[in-house]
């Protein structure tokens, strides 16, 4: 399937306003990306200071989301956008939402991993967390590259990779519930460590909705709640 196509218009202000849009949550992405390779990085390193630097500019991604919203309604109120405009920026409203939840996921893990810095707790799955975090840190990074290009094909390889994200941290949370029950008197530790893990599930899922909204807005249907695999054998084969 060929790369979707926006036609050009009369007004060139129009067309800078859709494309400064697109630019403003590229922008937005690139920042909770960021913020993502920041946290992992402090976990790795055992770096309160790093952890504290991203909490010092958590409310960075929450005002561009009020900016760029802003002007998203601002364009539909004034253009009263048809068509493929309009999916864009009904595509970019969504994928707002979703950054910023990545946003708040990396900071809660950052307020995890100071607790458990702070108390010196160490323990090997700290290395399957960073790995579960690469992982989740590439298919976010794809999904951002793949909005860049308005690329549904590669959308949908991207978004079918959050089976294997679900998958390795079902194991991961798995372990570490049975390290709970082996040793009671690190119940709390191992249950942050457990919450780290959701937060990178959960920032999988948001990358895996910036894909859906890539596909919606280039085929112009919704595929929330299908199965993916579905919606490649219906729609790009």
């Amino acid at each position: 399937m060929e790369q979707v196509e926006f036609e050009k218009h009369t007004s060139s202000e129009y067309n800078t306003e859709l494309e400064d849009i697109r630019n403003h949550l590229l922008k937005m992405g690139g920042k909770a990306e960021n913020q993502l390779r920041m946290v992992l990085q402090a976990m790795r390193e055992g770096n309160e200071g790093l952890a504290d630097e991203l909490l010092a500019h958590g409310d960075d991604i929450d005002q561009m989301e009020v900016e760029l919203d802003q002007e998203c309604t601002r364009i539909i109120a004034r253009r009263q956008p048809a068509a493929s405009d309009l999916r864009l920026i009904v595509a970019v409203m969504k994928s707002i939402t979703d950054i910023e939840r990545i946003g708040d996921e990396t900071e809660k893990m950052a307020r995890l991993l100071k607790k458990l810095i702070v108390r010196s707790f160490d323990s090997k799955y700290y290395q399957e967390i960073d790995h579960l975090g690469q992982e989740v840190l590439k298919n976010l990074s794809d999904a951002l590259n793949a909005l860049a290009r308005l690329d549904a094909e590669e959308a949908i390889k991207i978004a079918q990779k959050d089976q294997v994200i679900d998958a390795h941290f079902d194991e991961l949370n798995g372990h570490l519930i049975k390290n709970m029950v082996k040793d009671p008197n690190k119940v709390k530790p191992y249950l942050k460590l457990s919450q780290c893990g959701q937060a990178l599930e959960r920032i999988g899922d948001h990358a895996k909705n910036i894909c859906e909204n890539i596909i919606y807005l280039v085929i112009g249907k919704d595929v929330r709640h299908t199965n993916i695999d579905e919606v490649k054998s219906d729609y790009f084969e």
